[in-house]
């Protein structure tokens, strides 16, 4: 059983994790400005999966064969990284970068839904409270002449889905005894979902890529995005996870859309009113309650 303890190294990477998430939502709307969605989806994920597979190699796991697991990859992959990276891209390019990673950090809650829905899990009386709450997040955000969705109806739609996705993916993520280390799998699960939304942009976009059209702005962001947020957070997080229990873990994501929100005041001056902090205080308040331990129940934590 892990602990619910964690080495300071543990609590460095973590933080390490929420920062690093937490700050990418300004970052990647500065991206998009300029960068269209599919051309921008379909050059990280292929960038990163050679990252990852690259520091496999260093960290002497190389790329492990998913021998007997290709159905469940597959299936993650295009959940985790197709569904979630083509809809997150194009609702940021619609949405304030912080709304939208507070709709994006509802995860948790699909993902709570699909495994009652769909493997049997039993509710209890704490999750079924934060979907209640949840919601009413949701509705706060969304609601009133000058709600999110009054603003941008797409944009929102588009950031629910890739929440809705990313919760999905994150049930047969968690639901799979993975014989694939960590960056391994990261890298893997990058490169098989990332292929068709390469594939896309190529048709939709053009093969020409004109980066000299690009300001230094969006593509030092880009970079920041790629090195950070997707290629060294996530083997942190694998690390975080293999140190200490899924509820401990789980429960640091509620301060990313908190960060979220923070820097995209900071760095885009995206206002904060009364809506957004009462957003932030019921999701997060919902996530707790999901993600809080519980008793002889299976656990379960982003993707």
């Amino acid at each position: 059983m892990k602990s619910d303890a964690l080495s300071p190294a543990g609590l460095l990477l973590l933080l390490f994790v929420t920062l690093g998430w937490g700050t990418s939502w300004p970052f990647l709307k500065i991206s998009l400005n300029e960068i269209p969605p599919w051309t921008f989806r379909g050059l990280i994920a292929p960038v990163a999966a050679v990252f990852l597979f690259g520091i496999a190699y260093i960290l002497k796991e190389g790329m492990t064969n998913p021998r007997g697991q290709w159905r469940p990859l597959i299936a993650a992959s295009i959940l985790n990284i197709t569904g979630w990276h083509v809809f997150s891209a194009f609702g940021i390019t619609l949405l304030a970068s912080g709304h939208a990673s507070i709709i994006a950090y509802t995860m948790p809650l699909w993902a709570i839904l699909f495994s009652i829905i769909f493997i049997g899990e039993r509710p209890t009386v704490k999750r079924l409270a934060g979907l209640v709450l949840g919601i009413g997040g949701l509705a706060v955000l969304l609601s009133g002449e000058f709600g999110v969705f009054a603003s941008s109806p797409s944009g929102t739609v588009y950031m629910l889905l890739s929440a809705i996705f990313w919760g999905a993916g994150t049930v047969i993520h968690k639901r799979t005894q993975w014989t694939i280390p960590p960056a391994s799998l990261a890298g893997w699960q990058l490169m098989i979902g990332g292929l068709p939304v390469t594939i896309a942009a190529l048709i939709i976009d053009g093969p020409t890529l004109e980066p000299s059209s690009w300001s230094g702005a969006a593509i030092w962001s880009t970079i920041y995005v790629l090195i950070i947020p997707i290629v060294f957070s996530w083997i942190a997080w694998f690390k975080v996870v293999a140190g200490t229990s899924v509820t401990v873990a789980t429960v640091s994501t509620l301060m990313i859309p908190v960060i979220g929100v923070i820097s995209a005041n900071l760095v885009l001056g995206e206002p904060v009113g009364w809506r957004e902090i009462v957003a932030l205080v019921l999701v997060c308040g919902a996530l707790a309650l999901a993600l809080s331990r519980q008793e002889s129940k299976p656990e379960i934590s982003p993707s």
